[in-house]
């Protein structure tokens, strides 16, 4: 099992029990070197798992819109992978920025 730092938005579709838009979520994991893009929520759930040496935000602008990730994007891009973050390092910012929330997987 390995532990998932989690990034999610609010739910703009909260009145719906379905929805494929919201809320959305990342999920890190410096253990596994995977991100976890995961969208929607009911029937409308989906999402993609990606390897730190495949994953790029530039590829995923749409996913990032219209919720407070100015600040992760920025983390993450920083890098030219993500297995060059120092997991300390993202900890501290994430704290800075959001409710620091984890699962194991």
């Amino acid at each position: 099992m390995a532990p998932y730092y989690v990034i999610s938005s609010p739910d703009h579709d909260a009145d719906r029990p379905h929805s494929r838009d919201w809320p959305r979520a990342v999920k890190i994991s410096f253990a596994a070197e995977e991100v976890q893009l995961i969208q929607g929520k009911g029937h409308g759930l989906g999402g993609g798992f990606y390897s730190f040496d495949e994953f790029s935000v530039s590829k995923w602008p749409e996913f990032f819109d219209g919720w407070d990730t100015d600040w992760l994007l920025e983390e993450l891009d920083r890098h030219e992978s993500l297995a060059a973050i120092e997991e300390t390092d993202f900890v501290r910012t994430l704290r800075r920025h959001a409710t620091l929330e984890t699962e194991e997987h």
